[in-house]
């Protein structure tokens, strides 16, 4: 097969192209374009093509990973919204979870609580009842939503969101409504918080399905033009679409449930980070991806990437299966900045694609992280990207010394050297987060570092956090478009049964896995090619008595064994919080399913440029860079020019296209067997 993945950034759109067949690829970095982020991503598909000397119809699958979802949440530029629920709750998306921590800091009295998603004219109570156990209370009046029906259709609402009382147990209300709505609404995107996220807790349950709603029509939007402009170009390979939790899915899945995008595109680099840490043999990983926008900290342990369940964006709760990935605003073009007490900051604006870092010279005046890189020596002005994006040097001094070295009375290298440090420490205290807070210690763990500004940064965390390896992949900078083309397709699906574990028959729970199971099997099924083979995962969401969040634990395959579960749950709860209650009941919350098909590329991707006649390791240049507190010359190395085995002794640089990664004395770094640039410190 041919692959493409193509993965949009706030800064850049990546593609990268992968032959089968010829055991070869191509990659590519195009400008991100904001505005309309298909174009942007349309002119990522023909730039390859024309790289390749390929044709749109040879290519048999694209798979698209974007941050587009994000974006629109943090921004408020979704569709639209109305809410229909039960009467007496049209305020619960203002009242929130106040037992919570959904505020930034638990301890800032000047906490402004964000946007409400959906203006309280627009929240729409109907009178019907369904208690806890799924019996109708008080039954629907379909006149009163056909009313509201009504007065939908005379707005601008693009988008409706139906979320009623305990719909987890039994959706027929939910179902009835939606049906309504669609006859009379048959324009509007229509989602409802059964389909979207049947569990237990009426705010994350309806703040998860009016977060569906805002994103649905965008989104399709989206899915529509980009797949009509491949279509157009000749293209008439799968399309898929890669979802928060590390799989890839069907453009009409992601339709219906556009919540899933939320983290899709620093998916595809864990996503991955996980083929090549099982050729590698790495059980327990750190990945550190540094884009133009944010820096993304995230988990491989015991060979399988963190997942959680649940998460906070903008402080909006979204409950979706998530890869378990935090970030900071210190990007490479997070803005640096001097507050009021004198103190340099990063981010978390960003000069983004447009107009981008001050050496990009698109017009950006401040300051970013890039802009200290390359006065520092650590980014190369003539051969970033290959030498197709020459930066600006001096408009770089220029931003750095109006902005920061004017202002604390030192000069444009201390101002640069102190903008690095700040953006260190942010990634590092990030690191620390992923791992220390929940019983990790750090020095067991490598660290794999990718997206552009990833390598740059690399040694300086990994001896901040005293990790003695650090793994650098093939094409680093477009590593997360890289995992569009090696993830497989994915499903997953819940039910909530909350009910202490103990209690529980486990023939009837083994039931209950089975008939999930047979559910999320049809479903993806109904979406991969015929004669892939399917499998599926499980696992529980369990808690104990009187605690406000679950944890949620992975059970094998066979007989369900809920001893088993108790001991899963109380290793994790042991690991992360120090203690377990052996005398306290354990409630089961819900049990989850995950329905998995092998569909992506198992190849290995050159770091070199293919030569079979490489020479002795040799030098391609000298470059000045600030290094043990002065600028000093150190050598450059070419990676595509680096044979397996080659050892590189630092002080030293090794260059590529899309990254570059600084060698610090004492260190060695060589290239191994699957052409990982690996560095011992």
């Amino acid at each position: 097969m041919r692959r493409v993945g193509i993965d949009v950034g706030g800064t850049f759109t990546d593609v990268v192209l992968i032959d089968d067949e010829l055991d070869r690829h191509w990659s590519v970095k195009v400008p991100t374009t904001p505005a309309d982020r298909v174009i942007g991503a349309i002119e990522g598909f023909k730039a390859i093509l024309e790289i390749s000397a390929y044709k749109s119809e040879d290519i048999d699958f694209v798979g698209h990973g974007t941050t587009m979802a994000t974006n629109m949440v943090v921004e408020h530029k979704g569709a639209r919204t109305a809410l229909v629920t039960t009467k007496g709750f049209r305020d619960i998306l203002e009242i929130r979870r106040v037992s919570r921590h959904d505020r930034a800091d638990l301890y800032d009295l000047q906490f402004e609580a964000p946007r409400e998603l959906v203006k309280r004219r627009w929240r729409l109570e109907v009178d019907e009842r369904i208690d806890a156990k799924g019996n109708i209370a008080k039954p629907l009046d379909e006149e009163e939503v056909k009313a509201l029906a009504d007065q939908l259709a005379g707005s601008d609402i693009e988008a409706v969101a139906v979320c009623l009382l305990h719909s987890y147990t039994n959706p027929a209300h939910e179902l009835r409504v939606a049906e309504i709505l669609r006859e009379r609404l048959p324009d509007r995107f229509i989602t409802t918080s059964h389909e979207v996220n049947p569990e237990l807790m009426e705010y994350e349950r309806t703040s998860t399905v009016v977060m569906n709603a805002m994103l649905g029509p965008v989104c399709s939007r989206y899915i529509r033009t980009f797949k009509g402009a491949l279509r157009e170009l000749g293209f008439g390979g799968e399309l898929l679409f890669m979802q928060s939790n590390g799989g890839l899915a069907h453009p009409d899945f992601v339709e219906a449930r556009p919540v899933v995008l939320l983290e899709s595109g620093p998916a595809g680099g864990v996503s991955a980070t996980t083929r090549v840490t099982e050729r590698l043999g790495l059980s327990n990983s750190i990945l550190g991806d540094m884009g133009g926008t944010t820096f993304d900290v995230s988990l491989i342990r015991d060979s399988k990437p963190e997942l959680r369940t649940s998460g906070l964006l903008h402080s909006y709760t979204v409950r979706s299966p998530t890869i378990d990935i935090d970030s900071v605003g210190a990007g490479g073009g997070s803005i640096a900045w001097i507050d009021v007490g004198g103190g340099v900051r990063i981010g978390p604006e960003s000069a983004a694609a447009d107009p981008g870092p001050a050496c990009y010279g698109r017009g950006g005046t401040r300051p970013t992280v890039t802009d200290c890189n390359l006065v520092l020596g650590y980014i190369d002005p003539d051969s970033f990207l290959n030498g197709t994006f020459p930066l600006d040097v001096e408009a770089a001094r220029r931003a750095i010394e109006k902005h920061l070295a004017e202002p604390l009375g030192t000069s444009v290298l201390e101002a640069a050297r102190t903008v690095r440090a700040v953006a260190n420490a942010l990634m590092a205290q990030a690191m620390r987060l992923m791992t220390v807070e929940r019983g990790y210690d750090p020095r067991d763990f490598v660290y794999v570092c990718y997206g552009g500004a990833g390598p740059v940064h690399a040694i300086d965390l990994a001896s901040e956090l005293e990790i003695r390896k650090v793994v650098v992949p093939a094409l680093p900078g477009l590593f997360s478009a890289f995992g569009m083309t090696v993830a497989d397709q994915s499903i997953d699906r819940q039910t909530s049964i909350e009910s202490e574990l103990a209690a529980l028959d486990p023939e009837a729970l083994a039931a209950m896995f089975a008939s999930l199971e047979d559910e999320v099997r049809a479903d993806l099924s109904s979406y991969v090619s015929g004669g892939a083979d399917i499998r599926v995962t499980r696992r529980v969401d369990c808690r104990y008595a009187g605690q406000p969040e679950a944890m949620t634990v992975d059970i094998g395959e066979g007989a369900v064994d809920v001893a088993g579960i108790r001991a899963a749950f109380e290793a994790a709860h042991m690991r992360q919080w120090n203690f377990i209650k052996p005398d306290q009941p354990i409630i089961c919350v819900n049990i989850r399913a995950r329905a998995e098909a092998e569909t992506g590329w198992r190849g290995t991707i050159r770091s070199n440029d293919g030569t079979s006649d490489l020479e002795p390791l040799q030098t391609s240049r000298v470059r000045r860079l600030y290094l043990g507190g002065e600028m000093i010359d150190v050598p450059v190395f070419k990676r595509g020019r680096l044979r397996d085995g080659d050892r590189v002794h630092g002080p030293a640089v090794i260059e590529e296209a899309s990254s570059c990664l600084v060698v610090d004395t004492g260190h060695v770094a060589y290239l191994d067997a699957f052409s990982n640039l690996i560095v011992e410190l």
